[in-house]
């Protein structure tokens, strides 16, 4: 395939470097503004547009330059010096070369309003195109919205729900101890003197030892006090040993004859056992609240704080009441 050349530039006309063909004299240029003389705009409208005819410069020139004497090829005879004249004056017709500029300028400019034309149309389309385009996403992203706040909402309840029953499953699990008591701060023993510890410390509390269905130990960590944990008979048997151990006050030395005298003194306490969640929670609150209240203890598998003698009482059932008891007291 033979490439066509520019006929300024003298450069091959190719897919990236496109030309334009003149309607005349068929010479071929650059289509930008360099070779064709033509501004971006009016190189988009030739581009956009099909009905439209482009002429080189030189075609244009030579157009409203064109020569009005009439030259034949054979010769005659000369006429007389005044039929020349005659002659010349019936051949230049200045109306008629007027019609002649009116009417190409009229066909120009019919071209170049048709397609301008035809560019509008083409960009009214576009816009219209857009336009449907912006409402059909509006209106895609109003649904999206509305999904995404329903599922939201949809979440927020299940969150809820899932709390609740996370509650609920720590409240079982809490009620399944409701006849253990755990007896705490004991030295070191052996699991064959459990009962005989137990035993021990209920007569010190005038009790009833026979109120214990099992009995086993639970090792301290690091040599620190082991803890017994005793199945009770009943939830008010288990109250009872809790109630007579906080008037009692019993010490180490009061259950072991031979124990050294600095861990002699030191309190045994008898206490309702707790799950892993509420030993938690009652560890974070002694932290966190013990500066600001007096009073904290649990009692049936709650933990409750109260600031002093004449205050309300708060129950305490997750990390989330600590925070907020913390902020309703903030001084």
């Amino acid at each position: 395939m033979v490439l066509s050349k520019c006929a300024v530039c003298k450069k091959n006309i190719t897919k990236k470097a496109p030309g334009l063909e003149c309607s005349r004299c068929n010479k071929t240029v650059h289509a930008d503004s360099a070779c064709a003389k033509l501004s971006n705009k009016q190189l988009n409208i030739l581009r956009n547009s099909t009905g439209i005819e482009w002429s080189c410069e030189d075609c244009m020139l030579n157009l409203s330059r064109r020569s009005s004497f009439l030259v034949p090829d054979d010769e005659g005879e000369e006429d007389s010096d005044s039929d020349h004249v005659v002659n010349a004056k019936a051949t230049f017709d200045p109306r008629k070369l007027a019609q002649d500029i009116s009417r190409e300028l009229k066909k120009t400019f019919r071209e170049e309003i048709s397609g301008l034309q035809s560019s509008l149309q083409f960009l009214s389309e576009q816009i219209d195109s857009m336009e449907k385009s912006v409402k059909h996403q509006d209106t895609r992203i109003k649904e999206l919205e509305n999904k995404n706040k329903d599922l939201h909402n949809k979440n927020k309840n299940l969150e809820l729900r899932v709390a609740v029953l996370e509650q609920d499953i720590k409240q079982i699990e809490q009620n399944t101890l409701s006849l253990t008591l755990e007896v705490a701060g004991l030295p070191e023993i052996s699991p064959p003197d459990v009962p005989g510890v137990l035993a021990t410390v209920g007569t010190k509390l005038e009790l009833d030892v026979q109120d214990i269905q099992f009995s086993y130990r639970i090792p301290g960590n690091k040599g620190k006090p082991c803890t017994i944990v005793a199945e009770m008979k009943s939830k008010n048997a288990r109250n009872q040993w809790i109630a007579a151990s906080k008037k009692k006050n019993l010490t180490v030395g009061q259950i072991f004859q031979d124990v050294a005298e600095d861990r002699a003194h030191k309190r045994i306490y008898v206490r309702e056992a707790l799950s892993k969640h509420f030993k938690t929670l009652l560890y974070n609150t002694k932290q966190q609240l013990h500066e600001s209240f007096q009073y904290i203890w649990c009692k049936d598998g709650k933990v409750y704080v109260k600031k002093n003698d004449n205050s309300k009482t708060y129950v305490i059932q997750s990390v989330q009441d600590i925070d907020q008891i913390k902020k309703e007291n903030k001084s």
